[in-house]
């Protein structure tokens, strides 16, 4: 997925993430894996760092709690990100045609 973050595009794509990245996230967040997968979705300050860990440093050395970033406007560019690879309308009401339409 395309993430647009402060005017940046950034390539993200889950199936990419390694063991080592996994294991580091459960240590970050004192969780599992579905932990994480949940806490995203409760909008937690700690998976989302962990999730902006992997889209801006592509889960390299950098120790996640040494990334900041505004956290809001994060979510609020992967929430735009997956409605758009979902091909629903985003806030511009841009997207993909409803089936059967054409442009």
């Amino acid at each position: 997925m395309k993430i647009t973050y402060e005017g940046t595009v950034y390539d993200f794509d889950l199936d990419d993430l390694s063991v080592k990245q996994a294991q580091k996230i459960e240590k970050h967040i004192g969780g599992t894996l579905a932990d994480w997968e949940q806490g995203l979705g409760r909008a937690s300050a700690d998976c989302l760092q962990a999730v902006a860990w992997l889209i801006f440093t592509g889960g390299d050395q950098t120790p996640i709690a040494d990334v900041d970033f505004k956290i809001m406007k994060l979510a609020k560019a992967m929430d735009e990100a997956q409605q758009a690879e979902a091909g629903e309308p985003g806030p511009t009401g841009e997207g993909s045609p409803a089936p059967g339409t054409s442009t």
